[in-house]
């Protein structure tokens, strides 16, 4: 064979390798699509839903990231600081970017729960504490609708044993319907806490 025809056939093998590592790279790109599709359609059609309570550090769209890094399908989130009763404004860019990751991911908005910050006591015999907590109650409930969120999940409050709980329950449903006078779409679930009464023991007796 001459150097000519050797040279020749050994671009075509060259060029032939060449053509079945591109054909496995795509096979390669439409397998990781495939993947991620099948990862939504889980996440859609599946009867459970399971997830953490996320941070909202770095953005509040980072909830979704993290969350799909953990594996979850669904997952609670605070709306913001939990140490202060007035909050920043959210940014109307970053509410677009949450609900662009929900819908990359295939999270659902049923299945995405906020939770209301710690500060609020909606049924406080104090004025000045009731006050500000119906403000944060609506303007949590606000920031909901802007993320596309349909759910709200609170401690109601506390008598905190100087009115009567008609009176404290009474409060806590006045908020919450002032709330929904100016964001009637999204519906708040109200968490309790039943602590069992502590057995009172003699000396001879354990716990």
């Amino acid at each position: 064979m001459g150097p000519r025809k050797g040279a020749a056939r050994k671009r075509r093998h060259e060029d032939g390798a060449l053509g079945d590592e591109s054909e496995a790279q795509k096979t390669g790109e439409k397998k990781v699509g495939e993947e991620r599709g099948g990862m939504r359609r889980r996440i859609s059609g599946s009867n459970k839903y399971i997830g953490a309570h996320v941070g909202i550090q770095g953005g509040i769209w980072k909830t979704v990231e993290t969350s799909v890094e953990m594996g979850g399908t669904s997952f609670a989130l605070f709306l913001g600081s939990q140490r202060s009763w007035k909050r920043p404004a959210l940014d109307q860019k970053a509410a677009e970017k949450f609900q662009e990751q929900c819908s990359l991911y295939g999270f659902d908005p049923a299945h995405i729960l906020p939770h209301g910050s710690y500060l609020m006591n909606c049924g406080s015999p104090k004025d000045d504490v009731f006050e500000k907590s119906q403000a944060l109650l609506v303007d949590e409930l606000s920031h909901c609708s802007l993320l596309g969120l349909s759910l709200y999940n609170f401690h109601p409050g506390s008598s905190l044993g100087t009115i009567t709980t008609e009176q404290c329950v009474d409060k806590i449903a006045g908020a919450i319907n002032h709330a929904h006078q100016q964001t009637p779409a999204v519906v708040t679930g109200t968490e309790q806490e039943n602590k069992p009464k502590r057995k009172r023991c003699s000396t001879k007796e354990s716990i």
